[in-house]
C-alpha cells in the first residue's frame, strides 16, 4: 500500500511540473494554477453515455471566452499566463496585430471575420468563405458552409484542419512546447496556424506582446507562408484570371516581391532612412511586408526587391475599424495627397 501511494505521488509530481513548466521564450505556453482558466466553464465535460467515457462541451466557446474581454485592455492576466484579448466588448484601447473581433461585432460584416460566439453570418456571403474552392483547400474534411466560422477546426483557422471539434482541433497545445516556430505541429506553428497534420504550419517571428507596442523595430516577422493559409480559405481571390497580367490589376497581387526599382524604392517615404544607411527603407507598421526567410530578430530594414507583398501588408486578421479590414481608410486615401500613408506607403509616385 506504501509503495502505490509512494508511485502515485511521484507521477502527480511529474504531472505537476510538466503542466506548469514554461520553455523559456515559449510565450504561448500556459503556466501557473489549472483553476483560473478550467473552474471558468462549470460542466466542461459531461458523460456521453452510460459506460462511455466523458466528452469535452466548450466546442468554440472557451476559445472567446478565454480571448475576450468586459474593457479596453487587449493584454490580460490568467492566473500566471498573459492572454492575448482578440474580442474587446468596449472600443479596445490597442488592438493587437490581428486587429479586434470588436469591429465587426460593431461596425459589421465588412469589419472582420464573422466567428461564431461573436457575429452572426455574413448578411452577402452567409458561412462560405469568399473565393473559396474546395480543390485548394488541402483540409480532407473541407469547409462546411452550413456552420459558422469558428476559431479552430475544419471551419477555423487555427489547430488542425483535418479536425472538425474546434475544441479537439486545438486540444493540448497551450501545454506544449512551442519553439522553434517550425511549422511542424500545431504548436510550433505561427500563432498556432498549422493548416492540417500533413501540411506544414504558418511560420515566422512572434512578437511577445503580441504587436501591442509595436514599433518599426520591434513587430511580427512573417513570410510568404501566411499567403498559402489565407489561400485555403480564399483561394479564388489569388487566381491568375481574377487578379490580371497587367496593371491596373482587378485585384491586388499577393505574394510579389516589392519592386526594387521606380516609386516602390522609396517604400515608406514618410520615414526616410539614416544617411548611414541610405540603401535601406524603414519597415512601416501600416503596410508591413514578408520576409523571404524567418529573421532571428525582427528589423526595422526593409529591402525593395527583396522583401515581400503579402495579404496582412494591406488587411489584418481579425477586425478592423475599416472596411474590407484594411489598416487604413481606402476612402480617405487620394492620389496626391498625404503620401506617407496607405496605399502610397509602397505606391510612392501617386502620393506626390
Amino acid at each position: 500500500m506504501k509503495k502505490l501511494i509512494v508511485i502515485s505521488t511521484v507521477v502527480i509530481l511529474m504531472y505537476a511540473l510538466t503542466a506548469f513548466w514554461s520553455p523559456k521564450g515559449s510565450e504561448a505556453v500556459v503556466s501557473g494554477d489549472c483553476e483560473v482558466c478550467h473552474s471558468l466553464y462549470p460542466g466542461m465535460m459531461e458523460a456521453a453515455g452510460a459506460g462511455k467515457p466523458l466528452r469535452y462541451v466548450l466546442q468554440n466557446s472557451m476559445c472567446v471566452s478565454c480571448h475576450s474581454n468586459a474593457d479596453r485592455n487587449t493584454i490580460k492576466m490568467l492566473g500566471g499566463a498573459r492572454v492575448p484579448v482578440v474580442y474587446s466588448r468596449v472600443e479596445p484601447e490597442h488592438p493587437l496585430s490581428g486587429g479586434n473581433f470588436y469591429y465587426v461585432k460593431v461596425l459589421g460584416d465588412r469589419h472582420g471575420h464573422n466567428v461564431d460566439g461573436i457575429a452572426s453570418a455574413d448578411e452577402k456571403n452567409l458561412f462560405l468563405p469568399p473565393g473559396y474552392d474546395r480543390f485548394s483547400d488541402p483540409s480532407t474534411i473541407g469547409f462546411d458552409p452550413e456552420k459558422p466560422l469558428s476559431c479552430a477546426g475544419s471551419n477555423g483557422c487555427h489547430g488542425d484542419r483535418n479536425i472538425e471539434n474546434p475544441f479537439a482541433a486545438i486540444l493540448g497545445t497551450h501545454h506544449s512546447t512551442d519553439s522553434p516556430v517550425d511549422g511542424t505541429t500545431i504548436a510550433k506553428s505561427y500563432r498556432f496556424l498549422k493548416r492540417t497534420a500533413k501540411v506544414k504550419g504558418v511560420v515566422g517571428l512572434e512578437d511577445k506582446d503580441w504587436g501591442y507596442n509595436a514599433t518599426p523595430k520591434k513587430h511580427n516577422e512573417y513570410t510568404s507562408s501566411i499567403n498559402n493559409f489565407c489561400a485555403d480559405c480564399h483561394s479564388g481571390l489569388y487566381r491568375r484570371d481574377e487578379i490580371g497580367r497587367e496593371s491596373p490589376w482587378f485585384r491586388h497581387p499577393t505574394g510579389i516581391v516589392l519592386p526594387g526599382r521606380g516609386e516602390y524604392k522609396s517604400y515608406n517615404p514618410g520615414m526616410p532612412p539614416p544617411p548611414e544607411r541610405s540603401g535601406t527603407r524603414i519597415y512601416s507598421l501600416d503596410a508591413p511586408l514578408a520576409r523571404p526567410a524567418v529573421p532571428a530578430v525582427s528589423s526595422d530594414a526593409v529591402r525593395p526587391g527583396t522583401d515581400i507583398v503579402m495579404c496582412l501588408s494591406c488587411h489584418v486578421a481579425h477586425g478592423s475599424p475599416n472596411e474590407f479590414m484594411l489598416r487604413w481608410d481606402y476612402d480617405s486615401i487620394v492620389s496626391g495627397e498625404d503620401g506617407s500613408r496607405g496605399c502610397f506607403i509602397c505606391h510612392t509616385g501617386k502620393g506626390e
